[in-house]
């Protein structure tokens, strides 16, 4: 009898073990990352001008990433919010003055996977975004002011490196942000948005695909790690491109990124038994 109660205790407390060791979940910090931008945009939008305008461009951009429990944490989530603003000029005499700015927000799933490369992963998935952009065009006529909305479903990847250069972790990336189909508003040519807000909606509103519409974004990064957090320097780039009712629309942004990044709430990891399980930087700690 002794011994039945011997043995009965020893897997209660084995079973009491095992799942208090399942219970221990892991750490998930959310990845953030504020980034200022500045560079050089060209645009042409021929409701407004049949030329060409080229100037400067200033943005901030704010990302956020967080590892999931699907799939045993293979999967990350990642929002990204962005204002811009620019001052354009004729490209052929520097002359004339359209002004641009807009807001943008994402939100993307992807699924990592390890390479046979060291410190190299790959990251794929979908993305849905939103975009409101406006221009003010100086010299506009009846019609000074464009205006663009549009949602769209794509895919996005990312090619992830963690390396050292001496004693300095560094972590390289590339992600690339490719819509396929959506929808945007673009108004009938020579029709003002007066006429619109009057109810005149017909050809307003339109689907979106390559055929009429091809937006990418390219995005490199290299995070030099100090402590906790990262310096963040790089290179943007944004094509956004529409052709519809008689109307080309078309903006180039070629930006310099700087900025900061690490986990949004600070962990003492060293005093802390759970593991750790980054989006970015690392699967596991």
């Amino acid at each position: 009898m002794k011994r039945f109660l011997y043995t009965a205790l020893l897997c209660v407390t084995a079973l009491y073990a095992v799942a208090q060791q399942d219970s221990i979940k892991p750490l998930c910090p959310v990845f953030t990352a504020v980034e200022f931008e500045a560079g050089g945009v060209r645009l042409i939008d021929t409701y407004l001008s049949p030329w060409s305008y080229k100037g400067w461009d200033i943005a901030l951009d704010v990302e956020l990433m967080k590892a999931m429990k699907l799939d045993n944490y293979s999967w990350v989530w990642q929002q990204r919010i962005g204002l811009n603003y620019g001052q354009t000029r004729l490209s052929i005499s520097g002359a004339g003055l359209t002004r641009e700015g807009g807001l943008d927000y994402s939100f993307a799933m992807m699924r990592r996977s390890n390479t046979p490369i060291d410190g190299l992963q790959l990251y794929y998935g979908g993305d849905v975004s939103l975009r409101a952009q406006g221009l003010y065009n100086y010299h506009g006529g009846n019609n000074p002011t464009s205006v663009k909305a549009d949602i769209s479903l794509g895919l996005t990847g990312m090619v992830v490196y963690n390396f050292s250069l001496g004693k300095l972790p560094l972590t390289a990336r590339y992600q690339m942000n490719l819509p396929l189909v959506g929808v945007f508003a673009q108004p009938q040519y020579a029709e003002s948005y007066y006429e619109v807000w009057l109810g005149n909606y017909r050809d307003f509103l339109h689907c979106g695909t390559w055929a009429n519409r091809f937006d990418m974004g390219n995005r490199i990064t290299i995070d030099m790690h100090m402590g906790s957090w990262a310096l963040r320097v790089g290179y943007h780039n944004r094509i956004d491109t529409t052709y519809e009712n008689n109307n080309r629309y078309q903006l180039v942004m070629h930006n310099f990124v700087v900025g900061f990044a690490g986990d949004l709430a600070g962990v003492d990891y060293k005093h802390n038994n759970r593991p750790v399980i980054r989006a970015l930087y690392n699967i596991s700690q």
